[in-house]
């Protein structure tokens, strides 16, 4: 069983056969280095309503998404 992960600036996906939250690699596809996060939890972004969208969001990387939404208490990650 694999998981897949996204990267957080372009979206490409990578898999691994573990789960965790996020990944810390450089992206094959756009070069860039940082996070990629757990499929399960882009799902949940895309998920929370764009009333309860903060400022910025259309702009902001899914980590950066993640972050907000967890702080704004939209998302719980495990």
């Amino acid at each position: 069983m694999t998981d897949t992960y996204l990267c957080a600036d372009c979206r490409e996906g990578v898999t691994r056969p573990y789960s965790v939250r996020a990944l810390i690699r450089t992206c094959d596809n756009c070069g860039e280095h940082g996070r990629f996060l757990h499929e399960a939890v882009v799902e949940r972004l895309s998920e929370i309503p764009p009333e309860d969208h903060p400022d910025g969001w259309d702009e902001m990387s899914l980590d950066e998404r993640a972050e907000a939404a967890v702080k704004r208490g939209l998302i719980s990650v495990p």
